[in-house]
């Protein structure tokens, strides 16, 4: 079965580094290089992730990346995130902080959720690339024609505004759940008082890391190959919360037919958010490398491929929009039909005439 793969990227132009024996020191005390080094092999290491948000509005958690901790090591190198083109492999992994100091897995294990997230990390790799088989690549590789791209898999996900992070079924709700509106700026607020401002990102959840991928175009500037050796609370009331994006006017939930409780429910679609588009309908509640996908660009609401070019519910290719432009001919239609066959105003003029 073909796995369904969708790589989050964490991308950032190489950058090499002549190893001097001190530099070699500092890079072996962060991550492990080969006494021995065969000249065949390329040996690299380099930042594979780091904590917050990146270019592509995906924002990393501290505490999930430790819980991911062992999903790094002894996966692919490629190239361009092609599965099928594996050019090495990731052998070793360490959590350093912004300071460049190594971290203790055992011990980030043991801080609570809560001051792990408050902490500022990244992940450094070391991994080889097989320069006998990639010649040109190697080559490439030491004269920075290509970049660094994490690549992972996530089951679950949450949405954050600022410093406000809403729960996947809460940002469903209110309509900010969709990938169209990732990168815009929005306002949080509550009883008319804004308790959140910032740009949408989707901070993910459940990782499991896949491997690293050469790429050409950077995301993440974060991401750099240190060098190469040739040799939300659950309590908060949800009722009065109003999400605006980017001037769009926000909605209140009706208390009386919410589906979901003291949350609110989006029935009228923006521009910019379609709550009916799914850009894949799968066979389980989350994504994961063996989940089938069995419809793409797909509009639920009618159980029919997307119409629209840009996911947009007022485009006039949306079916939903034709269903909304037929239904007002129809009824304009049979309202004109009534007005023809109507007979009030004869029937009462031969009534007057009658009675005079």
């Amino acid at each position: 079965m073909k796995q369904t793969f969708k790589p989050i990227a964490m991308e950032a132009e190489i950058e090499l580094v002549k190893g001097t024996e001190a530099m070699k020191e500092t890079a072996a005390s962060i991550v492990k290089f080969p006494e021995h080094k065969t000249p065949d092999l390329l040996f690299f290491s380099g930042i594979f992730v780091s904590s917050g948000e990146n270019l592509n509005k995906a924002y990393f958690l501290p505490s999930e990346m430790v819980k991911a901790h062992n999903t790094i090591v002894n996966k692919a190198v490629d190239i361009e995130h092609e599965e099928s083109e594996i050019v090495g492999h990731i052998y070793d992994s360490k959590f350093v902080d912004k300071t460049g100091d190594a971290l203790n897995i055992e011990e980030l294990l043991e801080i609570s959720e809560d001051d792990l997230n408050k902490m500022e990390m990244d992940v450094h790799i070391s991994g080889i690339v097989y320069k006998s088989r990639f010649p040109e690549l190697a080559k490439d590789v030491a004269n920075k024609k290509w970049k660094l791209s994490m690549e992972t898999y996530y089951q679950n996900y949450d949405v954050k505004i600022g410093n406000m992070i809403l729960s996947r079924k809460e940002a469903e709700a209110l309509g900010i759940a969709s990938e169209t509106v990732l990168g815009r700026m929005a306002k949080v607020l509550k009883n008319g008082k804004e308790i959140a401002q910032g740009s949408i990102a989707r901070v993910l959840r459940e990782l499991l890391f896949s491997g690293v991928g050469f790429v050409k175009n950077p995301a993440n500037p974060t991401s750099v190959v240190l060098e190469t050796a040739k040799k939300k609370n659950e309590d908060e009331n949800m009722d009065d919360i109003v999400v605006e994006i980017e001037g769009e006017e926000g909605h209140k939930k009706d208390k009386e037919d919410a589906d979901i409780d003291r949350v609110h429910i989006r029935n009228q679609t923006d521009i910019g958010i379609c709550v009916s588009y799914k850009k894949r309908v799968i066979t389980s509640t989350f994504e994961d490398p063996n989940t089938t996908v069995v419809r793409e660009n797909w509009c639920t609401l009618y159980d029919k491929a997307c119409t629209s070019a840009s996911r947009d519910a007022h485009h006039p290719d949306c079916l939903r929009r034709k269903a909304q432009e037929a239904a007002k001919l129809y009824v304009a239609d049979k309202f004109k039909q009534l007005e023809d066959e109507d007979r009030r105003g004869s029937l009462l003029s031969e009534l007057k005439n009658l009675l005079k």
